[in-house]
């Protein structure tokens, strides 16, 4: 049976919408990863009866407790001592940790205030988790039957706290002596979560008489991952799950493009340099994006020969030599006029692929060729030129990132 565990994130600007939460997700994955169920994520805002109330109710369910925030040395920053009042343990300077702030401080050539004394008192009977990179330090509590961890909402802070001290003390809680969790997190792209569940149902069926394996579609809106995981405690166990994974990611076909935390770009990328092949990209309704992610990549520069943003008409003309008269006939946002852009850009910089996108993203825009939302993406090379239409919703920021993912992607199915 798993253990059980609650995460409580603490701060008015959590709740405000001000800071993303991002801290309670990956919390959420590393505690996965090593066999606890997390069963409740709350956020608070700073407040003393909001704060009690969320630990009353984690209490009654949870075998450990990560509390995130309100560590820091101003007024409103009152983890501590709400949590002080609530187990009935009183505060006590370390001074040992109050010895580090100080040095901390005068390290950097700064003056420390008094209330960053604050951030060296720890409540009696804690373990302090030191902190490698800031100045609030962790806390570590036992309570009944739950483990109580309080940390920064500083994410690099968190992170280092949880990666030294909390996951490997919840895995010793959690995983008995030659017990090990995998995990591989499959990247999927270019097909729906209804339509991937479906092509594999078989192996799905499969995997359902195994117990220890587990397997969660997670959609998003450019790809669907597949995160398979196994509690193993055998050379055999292990064996099987390499071998299931492999069988997963034959099952997805040519929809998979890696395995996380690798990058659909990264991928092209790549294959282009190991091809010794290059690439010219002519980009209109995504602006830009395409290469941003492809340059986002070390070595892009070795494969990318240049982008050309045509965002208007006429530019689309003069720069890539498309007849006024095609445009004319079929429109901007067609096959006609993606598949010459993608051999003018191709031509121009004289590389081996061609890459070109043209569509309306909205929420104005259409004519009697093309809908909003309707988008037209060409590959060309020394052997021809292909296209597909696209057909996104009326939301310019979610179809423009569409949009680059499924070039991205019309690319990276040529190469491979």
């Amino acid at each position: 049976m798993s253990h059980k565990a609650s995460i409580l994130t603490i701060g008015d600007e959590l709740l405000i919408g001000q800071v993303l939460n991002s801290n309670s997700q990956w919390m959420s994955e590393r505690l996965t990863e090593i066999g606890w169920a997390v069963t409740s994520q709350m956020t608070v805002g700073d407040d003393e009866s909001s704060i009690r109330d969320a630990l009353s109710f984690l209490f009654k369910k949870s075998d450990a407790i990560i509390i995130g925030g309100g560590l820091g040395p101003t007024h409103d920053d009152i983890t501590l001592e709400v949590l002080s009042r609530f187990f009935k343990l009183p505060l006590e300077m370390d001074k040992e940790w109050l010895k580090t702030l100080e040095e901390f401080f005068r390290g950097r050539n700064r003056a420390m205030t008094d209330n960053n004394r604050k951030q060296a008192l720890l409540l009696k009977s804690a373990t302090r988790i030191d902190n490698d990179c800031g100045t609030a330090a962790g806390q570590y509590i036992e309570e009944g039957r739950t483990s109580v961890f309080v940390v920064p909402g500083v994410p690099h802070e968190m992170k280092s706290m949880m990666a030294r001290f909390i996951l490997p003390k919840l895995s010793e809680k959690s995983l008995s002596a030659g017990e090990r969790i995998l995990k591989t997190t499959l990247l999927t792209t270019g097909i729906g979560e209804s339509a991937l569940a479906s092509k594999l149902d078989p192996f799905v069926k499969k995997i359902s008489e195994i117990p220890e394996l587990s397997l969660a579609f997670l959609p998003s809106l450019t790809t669907v991952r597949l995160r398979l995981q196994m509690r193993v405690r055998s050379k055999e166990q292990e064996t099987l799950f390499h071998s299931l994974a492999l069988e997963l990611q034959t099952a997805c076909e040519e929809d998979f493009f890696g395995l996380e935390p690798e990058t659909i770009e990264s991928g092209v990328v790549n294959r282009l340099i190991q091809l010794n092949r290059s690439l010219a990209v002519a980009e209109s309704c995504t602006g830009g994006l395409i290469s941003h992610r492809l340059t986002q990549i070390p070595g892009a520069s070795k494969v990318l020969r240049g982008t050309l943003i045509p965002y208007q008409e006429t530019l689309k003309s003069q720069e890539l030599g498309i007849p006024k008269d095609l445009i004319d006939s079929h429109g901007v946002v067609s096959k006609f006029t993606a598949e010459a852009m993608a051999e003018g850009v191709r031509k121009k910089w004289n590389a081996d692929y061609g890459l070109a996108t043209t569509g309306y993203l909205g929420p104005a825009g259409g004519d009697s060729f093309a809908s909003v939302g309707t988008v037209w993406i060409a590959l060309s090379d020394s052997k021809g030129t292909a296209s597909r239409e696209f057909r996104y919703e009326n939301h310019r920021e979610r179809s423009k990132e569409r949009a680059a993912q499924s070039a991205i992607d019309l690319l990276r199915r040529s190469l491979f």
